[in-house]
């Protein structure tokens, strides 16, 4: 199960606090939450500091949404070995 909560802010830019586990239907979701913002060029922060488990299919996604301008704030060591290894680092 996974939980999205848009965080009101008053710099201008989107906040969106994920919590749980980011697989299959949570990683779609959301993609479409994120496509709500990025499509229109707004500015992204994801806080994933809640993230317990992330499969595939939710590193895909929050990649993608990196990739396209969103950052990420409360990455856990794991998840970012997850990022980097998706990216082809080593």
């Amino acid at each position: 199960m996974m939980r999205i909560t848009r965080v009101p802010g008053t710099d201008g830019v989107a906040r969106l606090h994920i919590e749980g586990r980011l697989t299959g239907d949570g990683a779609k979701e959301l993609a479409a939450s994120c496509e709500a913002y990025l499509a229109l060029r707004h500015p992204l922060l994801l806080d994933v500091a809640a993230v317990t488990f992330v499969d595939g299919e939710g590193v895909a996604v929050l990649e993608s949404a990196v990739r396209r301008g969103a950052a990420l704030a409360g990455c856990s060591p794991f998840l970012n070995e997850l990022l980097r290894e998706h990216r082809g680092g080593s």
